[in-house]
């Protein structure tokens, strides 16, 4: 995909059309600020998020845009300048919305909390690709095999790859070199992690526990169910392939 040099121009017009106005205090924020977008859609997404989260959900969420921000300064990448801040902030702000009570639907997390996301946007009026990036981006978020790829990098919008990226710092530290010295004290200081990992490992196994649709092989889901309770029903691929129709 060919990117601009720069996309304020066309950013500022895109926000127009949605009514919003991008700016306040995290426009051309530094590595080491803690605030968030200010636009009208960035509060409602937030407001969405501190009503229907629970705590450590929350402050996992708000550290993951903090995070991906700060990442992306270290590579020189300015918000609003070379990547929309406010689109990166959805991704991060919105990712986990399938472990919500209103996300929890018989599809994996990932895909529900995309569904639920792509949904709130167009009910507030996007309508552009701005929400076919955030459900990609929040469907792959626990594919690391397919969004971490360069190619994948290289052919998706930025916003998606840093996104991503601040939500896997948040999770299990990697690429928390990228941070600036003592960021994510500063961050954790802010939004204390509650539990962290765990408790958000926690969440998705309770899902699984009481509807295994939502954990099937060879995801992330199916594999925490399966490691926590190997004695429950596995379909395995072999199980899988007798099952075909070819059955060869």
């Amino acid at each position: 995909m060919t990117r601009p040099v720069s996309r304020r121009a066309v950013l500022g017009g895109a926000a127009a059309a949605a009514g919003v106005v991008l700016g306040g205090p995290a426009a051309g924020a530094s590595q080491a600020d803690l605030s968030l977008p200010a636009t009208r859609l960035a509060r409602r997404a937030h407001e969405l998020v501190a009503r229907t989260h629970q705590p450590f959900l929350h402050n996992h969420s708000v550290r993951s845009f903090l995070f991906a921000r700060a990442a992306a300064d270290r590579q020189g990448r300015r918000p609003d300048a070379d990547y929309d801040a406010e689109l990166v902030f959805l991704i991060c702000v919105l990712h986990d919305m399938g472990l919500t009570d209103e996300g929890n639907t018989d599809q994996r997390f990932e895909v529900a909390g995309a569904d639920l996301a792509a949904r709130f946007l167009e009910e507030q009026g996007l309508t552009d690709r701005r929400v076919d990036t955030v459900w990609e981006a929040i469907a792959l978020h626990t594919s690391p095999q397919v969004h971490e790829s360069p190619v994948f990098r290289r052919r998706r919008p930025a916003e998606i790859g840093i996104a991503l990226t601040g939500i896997g710092i948040d999770v299990l530290g990697v690429g928390a070199d990228r941070l600036p010295p003592g960021f994510a004290d500063r961050v954790h200081a802010r939004h204390p992690r509650l539990g962290g990992s765990r408790a958000l490992t926690e969440a998705i196994l309770g899902q699984a526990l009481a509807n295994p649709r939502k954990a099937p092989p060879m995801t992330l889901p199916g594999e925490i169910l399966h490691q926590r309770h190997p004695s429950l029903p596995y379909r395995t691929w072999d199980m899988t392939l007798d099952a075909s129709t070819w059955a060869d």
